[in-house]
């Protein structure tokens, strides 16, 4: 009741607002916060694998075994795993921008820890604790930024938003294997450097979320009138955009919560849409892609001779992560997220059964001549690991931060994209803390055929049970699913046969439905 009144559509003709800005402008001031922090992720978390590899760095610690190694690189999905329990909550008490806020907060004081080392502290502790930080801020951030981005961005452009966190992540682990060539190989001391580096992108993600708005969602369910979201959205439309059509489906889409256990994640009606966001966001880590960005080094190593052509080779995974994100960010709302999730599944598949068989055939000999430690099938798995992150780039790296935030409604979107982040994280502490395990026990080879049938079975999910969203604004999209839902689990089957005006029930395909087929679906 607390709501602002729907525009009538009289009244709305009359009184309507277009945007303000220009589309660079919007765009630009869109994507502040989601490339700002994506580089600072993907700058701590990339930079790990060369340090550890660095032989400064064994020596310094004493040699750590394996067991610590995996520690260490798992600090940072491990703290995520707390951010994100809290995320949720914080984010719909304080507002998504005041959740990347202590976020950004958190990546900076990391940050600042894990530059002890530089004083000359030969404990491991600043490590776990700066790395443990700066996931709790990324844990936060994940539930956050995503949402805050989908709720900000035009439906036309709102793929392309989301996915400039995957551009802007995949920039950060470019820049942290960049660096590690740089500084790992020209200095002794170079290693305790690259820890540091992630300040500066943490520093730029903390300025951008103390400049930018609040969402108008979130402005429009603490009871704030018409005139806010309209204030907000305005700055971020062109004159081509009708800011008030938009302001009045958010007003009406949240006037369609329904009432005790229909707000509630777990209910019937909600539960497909929850369980494929969910499912998504851990097939997006499971199928592999960490233990080809943050061990690469270590992965390297094994074919090749020397250290520094180890980390020379890094960064060619580094430009291929970067061309292949900004190649989908041209492509995700043209060609729509599920032919993406297809093709990128089986490529990414086919790409760590070839890495598979290349282990073997180098450690049984029968690569050919070995020319600078790298053999013909140590080139192929190079290769094959390239294709991977290519694929992994224009699919499930982009792909996957967009159906939390679309296929649930608004009113339960922030505790969704929290509990999905929640279940990303769990998944993604559980391959960093073991894969150095795994191929000491399965080898390289066989650590790679199990994530190759990983992408077999996430291909059959996707196939299964992920509706395409493109094309539709975020309250149409959230109702794709939830028509599914109700087909497959409402009791009455009358209902179903003989939907409004005596003709049988269709879920709306596009955003031109009409009011009675809306209350048809969330009734």
């Amino acid at each position: 009741d607390s709501l602002p009144p729907l525009l009538h559509p009289a009244r709305r003709a009359a009184e309507m607002v277009r945007g303000t800005a220009t589309k660079v402008r919007a765009l630009f001031s869109i994507g502040l916060m989601p490339c700002t922090f994506g580089t600072a992720f993907g700058f701590a978390f990339g930079n790990i694998g060369g340090a550890m590899s660095c032989e400064a760095f064994g020596e310094y610690y004493s040699h750590p075994g394996r067991a610590t190694q995996q520690l260490i690189a798992a600090m940072l999905p491990l703290g995520a795993i707390g951010g994100s329990l809290i995320g949720g909550a914080f984010a719909d008490i304080y507002g998504r921008n005041a959740a990347s806020l202590i976020a950004s907060v958190l990546f900076v004081c990391g940050s600042v820890v894990l530059g002890l080392p530089l004083g000359d502290v030969r404990s491991i502790a600043p490590l776990l604790i700066g790395r443990g930080m700066i996931g709790s801020g990324a844990g936060i951030a994940f539930m956050s930024v995503p949402a805050y981005v989908c709720e900000l961005s035009a439906a036309a452009y709102r793929g392309a938003m989301a996915s400039s966190i995957s551009l802007a992540i995949a920039v950060g682990f470019f820049c942290s294997y960049l660096c590690n060539w740089v500084v790992l190989t020209e200095f002794d001391d170079g290693w305790k450097w690259s820890l540091v580096f992630p300040l500066l992108p943490s520093l730029l993600f903390l300025l951008a979320a103390t400049v930018l708005p609040e969402s108008p969602r979130w402005a429009i369910l603490k009871g704030n009138g018409p005139s806010v979201p309209i204030g907000i959205l305005q700055a971020l439309r062109t004159p081509e955009d009708d800011v008030t059509a938009e302001v009045n489906e958010i007003l009406e889409d949240i006037r369609n919560v329904p009432e005790g256990q229909g707000g509630s994640i777990f209910s019937v009606k909600y539960r497909a849409a929850v369980v494929v966001s969910i499912v998504v966001m851990m097939l997006q880590v499971l199928t592999g892609i960490d233990i080809i960005l943050v061990y690469a080094p270590q992965n390297f190593s094994r074919i090749i001779s020397t250290h520094t052509t180890t980390l020379f080779w890094t960064i060619f995974i580094g430009g291929i992560l970067v061309l292949s994100n900004l190649f989908a960010c041209f492509i995700v709302d043209s060609v729509g997220r599920r032919p993406l999730l297809l093709v990128g599944s089986f490529g990414m598949a086919v790409s760590l059964f070839l890495c598979s068989l290349s282990y073997r055939l180098h450690f049984s000999g029968k690569n050919g001549e070995i020319t600078p430690g790298v053999g013909y099938a140590g080139m192929a798995c190079i290769v094959a690991s390239m294709a991977y992150v290519m694929f992994f780039s224009i699919s499930w790296g982009p792909v996957a931060f967009c159906i939390p935030s679309e296929l649930v409604p608004s009113h339960l979107r922030a505790r969704v994209v929290a509990l999905a982040a929640v279940a990303n994280w769990i998944a993604d502490y559980g391959v960093v803390a073991t894969y150095l395990s795994l191929i000491e026990n399965l080898g390289e080879s066989g650590a790679f055929f199990i994530y190759g049938i990983l992408n077999v079975l996430a291909f059959v999910f996707v196939f299964w049970a992920v509706p395409e969203t493109k094309d539709l604004s975020l309250e149409d999209a959230s109702k794709s699913l939830l028509s599914r839902s109700i087909k497959e689990n409402l009791d009455d089957a009358q209902y179903l046969e003989s939907g409004p005006k005596g003709g049988r029930y269709k879920p709306p395909s596009s955003r031109d439905h009409s009011k009675e087929e809306s209350r048809c679906l969330l009734k």
